[in-house]
Order: structure tokens, then C-alpha cells, then sequence
């Protein structure tokens, strides 16, 4: 029995090696290739790697909102609703606090969003980007807002106009169209 024992502990010995490299090797084929399919499917959902900074503007629901648009390096960020919608975008009711709780103050390139507790947001002539790549109505600023109720091909935006004064205000926009995407995170 204890030469069968020796044989085994041999054998185990030559083997467990290119056993376990072969597990390995295994092991981490798939999850590149998981990782490369998750990259090429999720990239523009998961573009967030943590460098947003949040604003507490002192919001009754103490909802934080991103001081700035997302970028992808030094260019906005543009996506579709069906995109958009799964970030942490702001619902209807964290707009109608933002736009409720808050002032407003305009100059010729910026609407400033002043929170309860003085501290503020801005929000920069964006435009959308429509179905065919072009750039559109770059005079009002825009981004995506969730909501539960989506109308068909429609979907809920946030627009800001400099037309007279300024008019903060929702409105339905086509869900294909790209719009700059702002994030809101709760304390």
C-alpha cells in the first residue's frame, strides 16, 4: 500500500502543475473574454470611473447633483435615452426640487443653479445631437431625465433656453436623439 501512496504522491507531483496551468489559462480566457464583452456591450453605461464631483446644494431630499456634464476626456458626453437611462440620471421629482428649491441667475454662456445652502451648479449651452449626427438648437441646454411614464419614443429632458431671459423647464424629446448627461447621487 505505501508504494501505491509513493506512486500517487508522484504522479500528483508531475501533474498538478499543468493541471493547474491549464486552469489558469481557462480561468482567465474566459474572463477576458466576459470583460471584452461587457466592455463592447456596456461602455457608455459605465463610463463613470468615479472622477464626477457632486454638489449638496442643500436640497431638501438631500439629493447630490454632478457640478458638471459628463465627459469621455475632454469632450461631453451625448447619449440616447435608452442609454442614458441606465446612469444615475435625475428623476422627475429631483428635478422638480431643483427647480423648485432653488434660484436662478443667467449671463450670456451660463445658467447658474444657486442651491438653498449657497452653493451651486451650472449649466452650459448643450444643444442634442439628432438622429443623422448633427449638432442641434445649441442655444438651449438639455439633459436626460428619468421617469417611469415614457410616451412611445419620447422620453423626458430637462431644457434650458437663453431665448428672452431663461426658462427652466421639462419637455418631451424623441428617445433616439443624444443629450449631455448630468448625474445625481443621494447622501
Amino acid at each position: 500500500m505505501e508504494e501505491l501512496r509513493e506512486k500517487a504522491n508522484s504522479y500528483a507531483e508531475e501533474n498538478v502543475i499543468n493541471v493547474l496551468k491549464e486552469a489558469f489559462v481557462k480561468v482567465y480566457a474566459d474572463g477576458y473574454r466576459d470583460g471584452y464583452k461587457d466592455c463592447k456591450e456596456d461602455l457608455l453605461v459605465n463610463l463613470n470611473t468615479n472622477k464626477t464631483e457632486f454638489v449638496d446644494l442643500g436640497l431638501s431630499s438631500r439629493t447630490l447633483w454632478s457640478s458638471s456634464y459628463e465627459t469621455i476626456g475632454i469632450e461631453r458626453l451625448y447619449l440616447p435615452y435608452d442609454k442614458a437611462k441606465e446612469m444615475n440620471i435625475p428623476s422627475k421629482d429631483q428635478w422638480d426640487e431643483l427647480k423648485k428649491e432653488c434660484r436662478w441667475a443667467i449671463d450670456s454662456d451660463k445658467l447658474y443653479c444657486i442651491g438653498p445652502n449657497g452653493k451651486s451648479i451650472v449649466f452650459e449651452k448643450t444643444g442634442y445631437i439628432s438622429v443623422n449626427n448633427n449638432k442641434e438648437t445649441p442655444v438651449w441646454s438639455f439633459f436626460w431625465i428619468k421617469t417611469d411614464d415614457e410616451l412611445g419614443k419620447e422620453c423626458l429632458s430637462a431644457r434650458m433656453s437663453w431665448k428672452t431671459d431663461y426658462d427652466v423647464k421639462s419637455c418631451f424629446m424623441f428617445k433616439g436623439y443624444s443629450l449631455p448627461i448630468r448625474l445625481v447621487e443621494k447622501v
